[in-house]
């Protein structure tokens, strides 16, 4: 096997983990026992867990921070995106699913209510913006 083959060959099955990890099911954390306990703002949340409380970082989307935020426009939209996330958890039945943690220990959770992913309606309604990882927008550019 030459060089460019080989290379070929370790892109591929780098390639095919990544997607056997992506294709894989992410673990129910509602039949683990959790249930929502507080909302810290619009993308982050407490669960009561067997185990204990979990800070969870809800996932495939971002809302404007509301402690370390960069202007009053970011303030005031991360308070909207806090207040709809709680009246959304009241609405109904909530599941969720976790797939890991982040580089902070919180667990990487997707939140449905009702069965719709809460990304979804916040994305939707001009809460926040979808994302997957890597650097956040610069909300106050964004709202300016």
């Amino acid at each position: 096997m030459d060089a460019r083959s080989f290379a070929y060959a370790v892109l591929l099955f780098v390639g095919l983990v990544g997607v056997a990890n992506w294709l894989s099911a992410h673990e129910s954390l509602t039949a683990d026992g959790c249930t929502l306990n507080y909302v810290y703002d619009g993308d982050t949340v407490a669960l009561d867990c067997a185990d204990g409380r979990k800070t969870a970082r809800l996932v495939g989307f971002d809302t404007p921070e509301t402690k370390n935020f960069g202007c009053a426009a970011e303030k005031a939209l991360g308070d909207e995106a806090t207040l709809r996330l709680r009246a959304l958890a009241a609405s109904g039945e909530l599941t969720f699913d976790g797939n890991g943690e982040d580089k902070y220990g919180r667990v990487l959770a997707v939140m449905k209510i009702g069965g719709i992913d809460v990304s979804n309606t916040l994305i939707d309604e001009g809460l926040a913006v979808p994302y997957a990882g890597g650097k956040r927008i610069n909300w106050c550019r964004k709202l300016g």
